[in-house]
């Protein structure tokens, strides 16, 4: 029997008439089937707010009441509609005078299309609305895409090592739900221990359910789950990389909300995996994790599988509000096609900064600017394409060719600030939103004439993945370098620290200032802050704000960036200002002491930790072997355990971490010497 169409009513009016309407239709659903989302704080507990939307993840919700007079959050819109289940309805609430918003605009127009969405104006008849029972929770009946991919997962275990699986799907196919039949099965069979890994617990919750119904006598402890001798346990993406613990098979659910360098140590890690991820979600698209994913497998592991879900389970197959969702949120948005570029060079390319309005008036241009955005951040949410509408501080720098996008650059304008404002900033009492860089030059670097300074600072850029490495993000950013010269101080950008886009940033003239001191819990990266001068007023700020990051490097490495990745140290600091400040005679006696005798480490570590910072700005460091260099790094530099730094190298322990140690500086002295 064909699953029934789901719904979804826009009700426009008066506050006393919405919610007699909203309250008529929530009741009539089962309280752990419905939810009501309103950031208004006058509301009853029964509410949640936008922040609290995540909690819904996994559920299925007959009815949604969505609550837009205070704010629409495009995000908590797309997250709740992925959880209205076949048959359920969805009231989108809005106030009679509707804000100013071109996302809310298109968002109306769009909904005109569909015919499962209807607006309806106060006053206005509601239709009829039955809310069924639901059917008590029950092991879902696999469909033979399904069971397709569940022998899939069980052959990843059985069959050859290291040919891992990656399944990919649009939201309610059921991809999580087989995931959970598929490791249930597993442990029936005898495995011990299988490993979950999602950006959060939340994603993985139809996994735990669905195993915990086919595991009818198990025990669930949070988020694992106990059977006779075998168990399903989720584990945090850094805290699997971190302690690396044995499993008879890794799923990596939502892979494409996971940074690729992340999965890339676990395919090094381990050989037994299977990789989940929606294609078009709320959670940010799969589209561009599958073009940089596919050539990690394809490089590492080659005889990997791809796996396609296609037919919905939570809905029915020609669904006219999943229809409705992917056009209003863009989610399926792409860039221009390849073969109209067949004669792009980069110059050809022609420079423009689009106009909002111009943006909401041409689907077509709007549609190439974000699915461009789409495959180059991976974390691109609906939330992004609201900002790119409705935010009067963000614009849009973009090439063209033929009149298409081949690449863009987003940015946005942070004022300078008063003297109060300023001061309070600097002494940490208060913190500013939406003006990250000149609060970060006051708060973290320590420069006071910050605050007089105007910014543009580039939250995302992108160019077309088939052209990319032709030098156009080079040009783009050349060009935005050309046009705020007049309007701005300073150039500046936050992104979280990988060595090929640091270089990137790096080859254009961008300078570190900041590396934030706290690891993204889900990444494992940290942010870091690189800032371009145009103006001599921005010149002096950044100048100082390196001068005061050069001072503090050494001691940072020992303390808060101890675990920083090696070729980011050496990135970051051969950028840094050098103050060479030399070694005496004695000094250089014991460093050859060290490197070519048996003086112990103890009593040359601070002289080493001294010498090797110089080594390190100056790039000397980069004519050693990639070991030579790691040792003299995480030990005496960062000032990491010697158990530490033998687990990293595979090396036995302290003696012969020393004696690389020795090796290395003996290599540095005859270069010093040559």
């Amino acid at each position: 029997m064909p699953l029934p169409q789901r719904h979804c009513l826009i009700l426009q009016g008066d506050s006393d008439w919405l919610d007699q309407q909203a309250e008529h239709v929530f009741a009539q659903a089962r309280a752990d089937k419905r939810c009501w989302l309103s950031d208004d704080p006058q509301r009853s507990d029964q509410t949640l707010s936008s922040k609290q939307v995540l909690q819904q993840l996994g559920r299925s919700n007959q009815v949604i009441i969505f609550d837009a007079r205070h704010r629409f959050s495009a995000d908590a819109f797309g997250a709740l509609i992925g959880t209205l289940c076949a048959g359920g309805w969805l009231l989108v609430l809005l106030p009679t005078e509707l804000p100013d918003s071109l996302w809310l605009q298109r968002f109306l127009t769009v909904s005109e299309r569909y015919s499962g969405v209807k607006r309806i104006g106060q006053g206005e008849p509601l239709p009829d609305i039955q809310i069924s029972k639901p059917p008590l929770p029950a092991v879902i009946t696999p469909t033979p895409e399904q069971v397709t991919a569940i022998e899939a997962v069980m052959h990843v275990v059985s069959g050859h090592r290291r040919r891992p699986l990656l399944i990919t799907s649009d939201r309610g196919r059921g991809k999580t739900a087989l995931l959970g039949m598929a490791a249930a099965e597993l442990i029936k069979q005898g495995k011990s221990r299988i490993l979950v890994t999602a950006p959060s617990v939340t994603n993985i919750e139809p996994l735990l359910e669905q195993a915990a119904l086919a595991l009818c006598d198990a025990s669930r402890h949070q988020s694992r789950l106990q059977w006779q001798h075998g168990e399903i346990q989720f584990i945090a993406p850094d805290a699997l990389l971190a302690d690396r613990p044995p499993a008879d098979l890794l799923i990596v659910d939502e892979a494409a909300a996971i940074p690729v360098q992340m999965l890339e140590t676990m395919l090094q890690q381990y050989s037994r995996l299977v990789f989940a991820t929606t294609e078009h979600g709320y959670e940010g698209t799969g589209r561009g994790f599958a073009v940089r994913f596919r050539q990690i497998l394809d490089r590492l592991t080659p005889n990997w599988r791809k796996l396609t879900l296609s037919q919905p389970v939570r809905w029915a197959t020609d669904d006219k509000l999943e229809a409705f969702s992917f056009d209003a949120l863009l989610l399926d948005a792409e860039p221009v096609a390849e073969e109209k570029l067949a004669a792009l060079s980069a110059d050809k390319a022609e420079f423009a900064m689009l106009d909002k309005q111009q943006l909401a008036a041409n689907e077509r241009l709007l549609r190439e600017v974000y699915g461009l955005m789409v495959l180059a951040h991976y974390r691109t949410r609906p939330a992004d394409l609201q900002m790119l509408l409705d935010q009067e501080a963000v614009s849009v720098l973009v090439l063209q060719f033929g009149g298409h996008i081949i690449a863009s650059a987003w940015l946005v304008s942070e004022a300078p600030l008063d003297e109060a404002m300023a001061q309070q900033v600097f002494d940490g009492l208060r913190r500013l939103k939406g003006q990250l860089l000149p609060q970060t030059l006051l708060a973290h670097s320590g420069v006071m004439s910050a605050a007089d300074c105007r910014y543009q600072r580039i939250i995302r850029i992108a160019v077309h993945p088939q052209r990319q490495g032709q030098g156009l993000g080079s040009t783009l950013l050349e060009a935005a370098r050309r046009h705020y010269t007049q309007h701005a101080d300073v150039l500046g950008t936050s992104f979280a620290l990988e060595p090929q886009l640091l270089r990137f940033w790096l080859n254009n003239g961008f300078l570190p200032v900041r590396v934030g001191q706290q690891a993204d819990e889900v990444s494992g990266q940290r942010a870091g802050i690189l800032l371009q001068a145009l103006s001599e007023a921005g010149e002096k700020v950044i100048s100082k704000a390196r001068q005061n990051l050069q001072r503090s490097w050494p001691f940072q490495l020992l303390q808060a960036q101890s675990q920083l990745d090696v070729s980011l140290v050496l990135l970051i600091s051969q950028s840094l200002p050098d103050e060479v400040t030399g070694i005496d005679a004695d000094e250089q006696r014991a460093l050859r002491g060290f490197a070519c005798q048996q003086r112990p480490y103890e009593s040359t570590e601070v002289l080493l930790w001294k010498w090797l910072h110089h080594k390190l700005i100056s790039g000397e460091l980069l004519a050693l072997s990639a070991d030579a260099q790691t040792v003299l790094v995480k030990k005496v530099v960062q000032g990491q355990a010697f158990s530490e730094v033998a687990k990293t190298l595979a090396l036995p322990g302290r003696k012969a971490i020393i004696e690389q140690c020795r090796r290395a500086v003996a290599e540095l002295l005859k270069s010093d010497s040559a």
